[in-house]
């Protein structure tokens, strides 16, 4: 057990100074939590288990707990993506108005001359261009 617990804590140790080169993470947390790895391990190879310890150990679950979940959180940060605003071609209303002009021009000439229809057709254009202009 004190072996696996050395093996845990070297771990940690290479964890902590990763995190230290990058600038990320609490040092002193983990450095805490290594602290109180070694005290476990002196009393696992002592054969010196007490309720102290078997706290202590709880203790450094939550942290190692609490790390994991730190870390995992700032890789969410990390894959937040940006977007860019969106370039909007913004007419020009010149050619808008151009445009309208044009476009009431070609339904005045079809309701000015319109062809030869009968009165339910000529009713039903009729009510098309009232409903176009709306």
């Amino acid at each position: 057990m004190a072996a696996q617990q050395e093996a845990i804590r070297k771990q940690l140790q290479q964890l902590r100074d990763e995190l230290a080169k990058e600038g990320k993470g609490n040092a002193g947390n983990m450095t805490k939590t290594i602290q109180d790895m070694e005290q476990t391990e002196t009393d696992l190879v002592n054969k010196m288990i007490t309720n102290q310890t078997l706290m202590r150990q709880k203790e450094i679950l939550t942290r190692l707990l609490e790390s994991e979940k730190a870390m995992r959180e700032r890789e969410k940060e990390e894959r937040r993506e940006s977007t860019e605003a969106k370039n909007q071609l913004y007419s020009n209303p010149k050619n808008f108005f151009e445009y309208n002009k044009i476009k009431s021009r070609e339904t005045e000439l079809l309701k000015t001359v319109p062809p030869t229809l009968k009165p339910f057709y000529k009713n039903k254009v009729s009510a098309y261009f009232y409903n176009f202009e709306d």
